[in-house]
């Protein structure tokens, strides 16, 4: 019997965050061909395994620089009236999108069988999400009316091309949760998929309980990787033997250099980039604890890890992972405020409660996620 085909589409392949890591799992799934087509591939700064697999790279190579550029982002949408997959191969079209992939069906639909993973709707564009952005990314005044109109018109594209996608599925109810406020649901079917999260090998893990706090995340805005240096700024004062390492891909050039600069106003902050897999693993395995803090995250890989290995995950309580793991005796609630200043408040916070709590913690196997679990739904959906 012949495999069902599918094309998949990512938009950009260009780091090594949770959406790269359901791709790589799409593709090695034995039950169906599947090829792969996107906008921009950097090879460089993504996972190695995708050199694995054939990528179709199916714009101009302006759009790798264009990709990094986070408010020129939207010059994307004239590429996706030119992006054309040769859909008549594919039994399936499946588009795995953080927001602006799904833009590829103004071009390419299969009737019946376009089908959506979504990580979320795009960040940018979310009403919940505009004020935080206007508050603290766009303050010059000459950027705030650009973003505004640029959000206008990408909702009312974004409106055209979901309906013209037949299933949805979501990584989190927090990211169902978003699509349905922006209406993009009616007529549609709809499933919540968890992201394939291997925790079984951290489980294993020899670990150390060293004298360091641990925060792995891509170096963005939204991971608010800043509010963690200030809230460290105060807590090291009290607590000189502790240090604080962040460690992840550089994904914003000018927030880096803002983080560099805080770092070395404060004692013991230490930030790792294009940090090699042993050493990642080293400095993962042996923290004392882990950090999670991003600005409403659409599910969170990272903390079942932490969890996994038996460590202690200070973290804030909103996100997609927040209901997964918010019972786990080992997770240190930060609560989410509105305000910069209560932010960093709310952080030393729990930071300070992490070390009063004596109490021993036991090393917690995460069931609710698995990659086999997520193996599983994605090939009963494709028949």
């Amino acid at each position: 019997m012949n495999k069902k085909k599918i094309a998949l589409f990512h938009p950009w392949i260009k780091s090594k965050g949770g959406a790269e890591k359901v791709v790589l799992e799409i593709l090695k799934s034995k039950k169906y061909d599947i090829d792969l087509y996107t906008w921009v591939y950097d090879e460089e700064n993504t996972f190695k395994e995708f050199k694995k697999f054939k990528i179709n790279v199916i714009a101009p190579k302006l759009a790798k620089r264009l990709s990094r550029l986070h408010i020129l982002r939207g010059l994307f949408l004239p590429i996706t009236l030119f992006s054309k997959i040769p859909l008549e191969k594919y039994d399936f079209l499946l588009i795995s999108t953080s927001g602006m992939g799904e833009l590829i069906t103004l071009r390419n639909r299969i009737k019946g069988k376009t089908y959506a993973y979504v990580h979320t709707i795009l960040r940018d564009a979310y009403k919940e999400i505009v004020p935080w952005n206007l508050k603290y990314r766009y303050k010059n005044p000459l950027s705030k009316p650009i973003y505004l109109l640029a959000v206008k018109i990408y909702r009312s594209f974004e409106k055209i091309a979901w309906k013209r996608i037949d299933y949805a599925l979501f990584n989190s109810e927090l990211s169902l949760e978003r699509a349905q406020k922006h209406n993009l649901l009616e007529n549609k079917k709809f499933k919540v998929i968890y992201p394939p999260v291997d925790v079984k090998g951290f489980g294993n893990l020899k670990t150390k309980k060293g004298d360091y706090f641990l925060y792995v995340s891509r170096l963005n805005p939204p991971k608010r990787q800043d509010l963690l240096i200030k809230a460290w700024s105060e807590f090291v004062k009290e607590n000189p033997k502790y240090k604080l390492i962040l460690m992840g891909n550089i994904e914003n050039k000018k927030y880096f250099e803002k983080l560099k600069k805080l770092s070395k106003k404060t004692k013991n902050v230490f930030i790792k980039t294009n940090v090699k897999d042993e050493e990642f693993m080293r400095i993962y395995k042996d923290c004392l604890a882990g950090i999670y803090i991003p600005f409403m995250e659409d599910f969170g890989i990272v903390p079942f890890e932490f969890l996994a290995m038996g460590k202690p995950l200070i973290a804030t309580n909103k996100g997609g992972y927040f209901n997964l793991i918010k019972k786990y005796p080992n997770f240190y609630e930060i609560k989410e405020k509105s305000s910069e200043d209560e932010m960093i408040n709310e952080i030393q916070k729990s930071l300070n409660n992490f070390l009063k709590d004596k109490k021993k913690k036991k090393k917690s196997t995460i069931l609710t996620v698995s990659t086999q679990k997520f193996i599983n739904s994605f090939e009963e959906l494709f028949r």
